[in-house]
This record gives C-alpha cells, structure tokens and sequence, in this order.
C-alpha cells in the first residue's frame, strides 16, 4: 500500500512504532506508555510486522523507507499542532478523538485516532501545509454568531466589578454594533446546554531540542446555535473573557499566533 494515501492500524500497533524508537508516545495516542516483558514483546513485535507486510509496508528488506520515515517523524516531530475533540459532531465524525498534525526530520503527518475504535488513520503531509491540514479535521460547524462578544471576568462569573471605559469600548460586534450586555450573554452561553467542545494546541522544539507548548489552550465549545472559541485575555484591571465566532479562518488565526509566539 502506497504511503501516500490513508493507512488505519491500531493504536496499539503505532505505540509499538515508536516504542522500538525509543520515544514516548505523545499525549494525544496514549497517556503513558506501556511495557512488556522480553516475551510478550517478541510476541507483540511479531504481530505488528504481520500487520505491516499485509500492508505492504514491510518486506524481506525490513520496513518501507517512506513509512519508516513517517514512524521517525511522528516519534521527535519539530513542530506540533494538536487537540482533543468530543461530542456529538457533524458528518459521521467520531464522538471522541484527537488529531496531531507534526513535521519532523522525515517530514510531515497527519493522525486522527478515534479512541472508541483504538485505531489511527494516519497520512503523510507537506510540511507547509500542516496548520490548515489540521484545521481541516476539524467538524465544520457554523459559528455561534457573527461578531465577537468580551467582557470582565467578573462580569462573567461574578465578582461584580463594573467595566471601566477603556473595557467598555472594545465591547461591540462586528462593524461596531454595540452589544447590550456581552457578560450576561458570555453567562447564558457558556452555561447553556453544548454539543462539543475542543482544546487545541500548538507546540514546537527550539533548536536546542526542547520543546515548548503554548501556555494555554485554545478551546471551542458547540451549542445549539453554532461554534464560539472561549479565550482569557488581559484586560485594564481584571482578565476580559472573549467568545469569537469559531470560524476555521479564526482557529487557524489564532494557532498560527501560538505558533509564532514560540519563537
């Protein structure tokens, strides 16, 4: 089977991948890693080489040098873009799955793993095009409104400070229409009832090797009326909460930013 088009194996069965690399698995496959003794090992590795030669990816000449470099490139990648997905989404998707689109020296991936199934579909991906190759596994779903709403944290869970004017005057939609109360519609938002929701994240190694993850996640939540991104800014005095129409231009805005923020 050609490298180039979607392969589904295990979960199991990449953890091993890697295992044999010596590399953790990222969090987005496994929690933790696992390990066997000498045997169970030997019995497992036997398993997953029959696996791949019923793919065509394994030979008398040990393991396709695309694929392998795929493996390579998936157990150090350089540069990370990531989430965790659950609930009920359009077009068959998964109820519960994560995706992690990463480049590394044998050069770029994709991988949807579908935790109900324990498999993984992973594809090859041009580096260049990894941020909006993993805004595409995202569900489509049309955004929650048309404008921006931003209030005080306190406004939102209480605390009851008033905003002051400098606060007030970022408090509007689209095209400069003012919204009557952004913090009690933040509040109905957020406590009404959600279809789905997602954290996202971007990572990336410096050149040292160290790899950093952006300092917080960018979340979405599904409600009946659409997607809004939930986002904690600072503000004049106090954090201002922002719900943004959840757009895959304004995901793939805002991970571009923490990518680039990593330096």
């Amino acid at each position: 089977m050609p490298v180039s088009r979607p392969l589904t194996i295990t979960t199991p069965t990449l953890l091993n991948l890697l295992q044999r690399r010596g590399a953790e698995p990222h969090n987005t496959l496994s929690p933790t890693a696992t390990w066997y003794d000498e045997t169970a090992q030997r019995i497992i590795d036997q398993q997953v080489n029959a696996v791949l030669t019923h793919h065509g990816l394994m030979g008398p000449r040990g393991m396709d040098r695309e694929f392998a470099a795929m493996i390579e490139s998936i157990a150090r990648p350089n540069v990370e873009f990531y989430g965790w997905f659950e609930g009920t989404f359009p077009d068959d998707a998964p109820q519960n799955f994560t995706v992690l689109a990463g480049s590394g020296a044998g050069g770029g991936f994709v991988l949807a793993r579908h935790i109900k199934e324990d498999v993984v579909v992973m594809r090859p991906q041009r580096p260049d095009q990894l941020l909006p190759a993993f805004v595409d596994q995202i569900p489509r779903v049309p955004p929650g409104g048309s404008s921006p709403l931003v209030a005080p944290k306190s406004e939102v869970y209480g605390g009851g400070r008033r905003p002051s004017g400098e606060d007030m005057s970022i408090m509007r939609g689209g095209g400069g229409r003012s919204v009557a109360d952004p913090g009690k519609e933040i509040k109905r938002i957020l406590e009404g009832p959600r279809v789905a929701a997602g954290s996202l994240y971007a990572a990336a190694r410096t050149r040292a090797g160290t790899r950093r993850r952006c300092d917080r996640a960018l979340n979405f939540v599904d409600t009946p009326d659409g997607r809004w991104l939930l986002e904690e800014r600072p503000g004049t005095g106090e954090s201002l909460i922002v719900l943004t129409p959840g757009t895959p231009q304004a995901i793939g805005e805002r991970l571009h930013n923490a990518m680039r923020a990593l330096g």
